[in-house]
């Protein structure tokens, strides 16, 4: 359902009424609450194409945050839902518009009136900062007013919680980054959060920024790009406010260029703090008498940087590209009309290189979610002190995307690759006696495209259990082989009732020779979090919520031999499990609904388990996407319990052993778009990336490849400035084409989805696209989102694909058809509303 269609509906017992303004990934209704029978806005958000079920569990965390927060000069949140896979949180309506509005039609503030709102920002920083929030996008789209004058911040989208400081709260974190993440807007930002370190002085920073817009009408670090923005916060000095508004006093000039010290360390390190500070300049203006409205500055409060006030940066600094703002707005901040767009001529779908790549227009800020706020994948982790780009201000494009393009590139691994040895003992190497993995000089890596052959006949199941082994522990995989036909089947899940109340979860697959569905294994309350085929085709890997409790499964392809590796305890999910091409190892993510998981690595020969990868002190966090070869894992990092997008590409070597750091990961990619996606190569040696950006009324993608290690800089071999790339998939051994999906819709974007489906590129960019399927108005295409081996989504044979389509435009409608990889009708083979179904992947049977 586009956002414009929602004008009638009933969201819960919220009636919209009609649109006033949108963002990246959210769209703001004013709406009336049907109960109390009064104006409220409405937010509603539109996750990305594949990301709902993930989001929406993120979305009732941060909710339920914000919900927390009671101060008059912070936005409340009135309550929050879901209905038919649409997250939305209800506020207030705020007609007093936005500072923002203030600014456009006022440019310049009196002194006074600076500091008396400055006065209510931070009495809101004061009291989110001593429950340990950061809010990471101060800005004047997010500063409303209430009908009598008064100031409220709201978009706590992006808030980072620290610690358990006031009110109980527990420790956790809702968004962040480490590393060379980016969040929040690029004229507010610190030079500290562009490297992904954002701290209570952050918000300062920011604020000091709002004051200096305020008093001259300008911002002191703009560009007509995000990238030029970006750097003149990380190296240029603000031209002081004096020589643009001479009437501001020197002492007000001096409180603001305190605020944008670069040096965290050199700022107010508390909002109380700033406050005196302004205090003292107002009454050097003779305007404010004392104690007039600002507080007293409590003695213990230190105003000075404290030793862990000290910001880390990484080594090398990351120039980010474009952010839309869109991406950032929030409940009834910065409302902007949908611009209405002069209508061109649509090329042929998928006809590359029809026009040079279509930015974003970046106004005063830019979208990110991953990068979150866009799809922004994170940079690598480091831990030295923050310094200064070294080279200027670059003159020209080129020179930028040059620059770009080096620092998206990570060191290359400085160590032979080696694969597993299921005869050597655990213990050898740099691995702990007993733990999961074992690393052998001499062993083949392996690839993710070699299969391993299935028995020629099949046998009985030894005794296997469904019961969870102790805690803490893992239980070893028990098999027998299975003799598999030759007709193409495919494997897919089917959730019965809602998430939170599931009825049935199924493990079912479909013969596409003969039609014949059989249900592997049915459990009753039971959902099914994920699910991925084997590489011999014999076995299925799933995570599933049974009464409750989050368990790692594996059953046969004839439903023999169901078996529970390892359970969760009770408060914990297990996520984004991963097998590995030889069936020897699984890595998965294990955390709370809060705060960062742990990555551990299950051995399935004798069921030990270790922690492969220590939770992070920061934000950031990562998740097992595929496994690079039998040892290397891809991992994305996100930001936990927020809706930020999933930021940059890193590879975890198993053979390094237990309990490694996030410093121990080798940044493979970083990627800078509204949003993004990745495949390996059969033999693990390139990335194809593909970015693109939701348009109107066109989107526009480019894919790129390079090697997996190495400084080569990606290599753009397709371009479209009709198709909104949203997911790539490599599909032969030769890495030569690629299946693509193309989505123009979702991210509070209404565009052309005309050309959207399901395409089959050749990575050499030689021949037009090949279009295997359309979608209808309202239809998002989605290929596995569980797993990206090749039998994730293309026969054995190579010869068919399989893919899901979801419908919210009315109910939610869950489709799965299949196709040949040569064109032609696709046969729809499960399609129903209201009961999920996802595909699991190919075997044959």
């Amino acid at each position: 359902m586009l956002p414009e269609d929602m004008v009638g509906q009933t969201l819960g017992h919220y009636r919209i009424i009609k649109q006033v303004g949108y963002g990246g990934m959210s769209t703001v209704f004013l709406a009336e609450d049907i109960n109390l029978g009064r104006e409220v806005a409405v937010k509603v958000f539109w996750p990305r194409p594949g990301e709902t079920k993930d989001f929406l569990r993120r979305f009732a965390r941060e909710a339920r945050v914000l919900a927390q927060l009671d101060h008059p000069n912070i936005l409340p949140v009135y309550d929050f839902g879901e209905e038919n896979g649409r997250a939305y949180l209800v506020t207030p309506f705020m007609a007093g518009g936005s500072l923002k509005d203030m600014l456009k039609a006022r440019q310049v503030l009196p002194p006074t009136e600076v500091i008396r709102l400055a006065t209510e920002m931070l009495n809101a920083l004061r009291y989110a900062h001593d429950r340990g929030l950061i809010h990471r996008d101060i800005k004047p789209g997010n500063m409303l007013f209430k009908a009598d004058g008064k100031l409220v911040l709201c978009d706590f989208g992006l808030v980072k919680i620290l610690s358990t400081e006031g009110e109980g709260m527990p420790t956790f974190e809702t968004t962040g980054e480490t590393g060379q993440a980016i969040a929040g807007t690029p004229e507010y930002m610190s030079p500290e959060q562009i490297h992904g370190q954002p701290i209570p002085a952050s918000d300062i920073y920011s604020v000091g920024i709002v004051l200096y817009e305020m008093l001259t009408g300008t911002r002191p670090f703009t560009s007509d790009n995000v990238m030029g923005t970006l750097m003149q916060q990380l190296n240029e000095q603000p031209r002081p406010l004096r020589e643009i508004n001479p009437k501001i006093s020197p002492q007000l000039e001096s409180v603001v260029l305190r605020a944008l010290d670069k040096d965290p360390a050199r700022r107010y390190q508390r909002p109380i703090a700033f406050l005196q500070a302004l205090r003292q300049a107002d009454m050097s203006e003779g305007s404010a008498e004392p104690g007039t409205f600002m507080p007293t500055v409590p003695t213990d409060w230190p105003t000075t940087a404290t030793k862990d006030s000290n910001i880390s940066s990484p080594a090398q600094p990351v120039i980010y590209s474009a952010v839309d703002e869109a991406n950032r707005e929030t409940i009834a901040s910065d409302p902007q009309l949908h611009p209405q767009g002069t209508a061109r001529p649509i090329s042929d779908p998928g006809v590359p290189f029809q026009g040079p790549y279509e930015r974003t227009p970046t106004t005063s800020t830019p979208p990110g979610r991953y990068t979150q706020g866009i799809s922004h994948p994170v940079s690598q982790p480091g831990t030295r002190r923050s310094r200064r780009l070294p080279f200027a201000i670059l003159a020209i494009s080129l020179v930028i995307l040059a620059s770009l393009a080096l620092t998206l590139v990570a060191t290359p691994l400085g160590h032979n690759l080696f694969g597993y040895n299921a005869g050597q003992t655990p213990g050898t190497g740099n691995n702990p006696q007993g733990t999961a993995s074992t690393a052998k000089s001499g062993d083949t890596p392996g690839t993710r495209g070699n299969g391993i052959t299935p028995g020629a006949s099949t046998q009985g199941m030894p005794s296997t259990s469904s019961s969870c082994p102790a805690t803490g522990t893992a239980r070893a995989f028990v098999s027998a082989p299975l003799a598999l036909g030759r007709d193409p089947t495919v494997v897919y899940i089917v959730n019965e009732g809602p998430p939170n109340a599931p009825t049935f979860g199924t493990v079912k697959r479909y013969d596409t020779s003969t039609g014949a569905k059989v249900e592997i294994k049915k459990t009753a309350n039971t959902r099914i979090d994920d699910a991925q085929v084997s590489a011999d085709g014999q076995w299925v890997l799933f995570t599933t919520h049974v009464s409750g409790q989050s368990e790692l499964r594996v059953v046969r392809m004839d439903g023999q031999g169901l078996q529970t590796l390892f359970c969760a305890p009770l408060g914990y999910r297990i996520f984004g499990a991963q097998w590995s091409v030889n069936q020897k190892l699984v890595v998965f993510d294990e955390g709370q609904d809060i705060g960062a998981p742990t990555v551990y690595l299950l051995n399935m020969a004798n069921g030990s388990l270790q922690t492969e990868l220590v939770p992070p002190a920061a934000s950031l966090a990562y998740l097992p996407r595929t496994w690079l070869d039998n040892r290397r894992v891809l991992m994305i990092g996100f930001t936990p319990n927020a809706d930020a997008p999933p930021q940059n590409i890193y590879i975890l070597d198993t053979g390094k052993g237990a309990n490694q750091q996030t410093t121990d990961l080798q940044q493979a990619v970083t990627v800078g778009s509204p949003c993004w996606d990745f495949d390996s190569s059969y033999d693990g040696t390139k990335l194809f990336i593909s970015q693109c950006t939701p348009g109107q009324p066109e989107g526009s993608s480019t894919v790129s490849v390079k090697s997996t290690t190495g400084n080569v800089p990606p290599t753009t071999f397709f371009t479209s400035s009709t198709l909104a790339i949203t997911s790539v998939r490599v599909i032969d051994p030769n890495s030569t084409y690629l299946l693509a999906t193309a989505t123009n819709m979702g991210l509070g974007v209404r565009g052309n989805t005309s050309n959207d489906g399901l395409y089959k590129l050749k990575t050499d960019g030689s021949t037009t696209p090949l279009r295997l399927t359309s979608s209808n108005a309202g239809e998002i295409s989605a290929l596995n989102s569980f797993s990206q081996y090749f039998w994730s989504n293309v026969s054995r044979d190579g010869s068919m694909y399989v893919l899901q389509m979801t419908n919210f435009s009315t109910t939610s409608t869950y489709t799965l058809m299949f196709g040949s990889l040569n064109g032609g009708t696709p046969t729809t083979f499960a399609s129903i509303s209201g009961t999920v179904l996802e595909v699991a992947g190919w075997t044959t049977m």
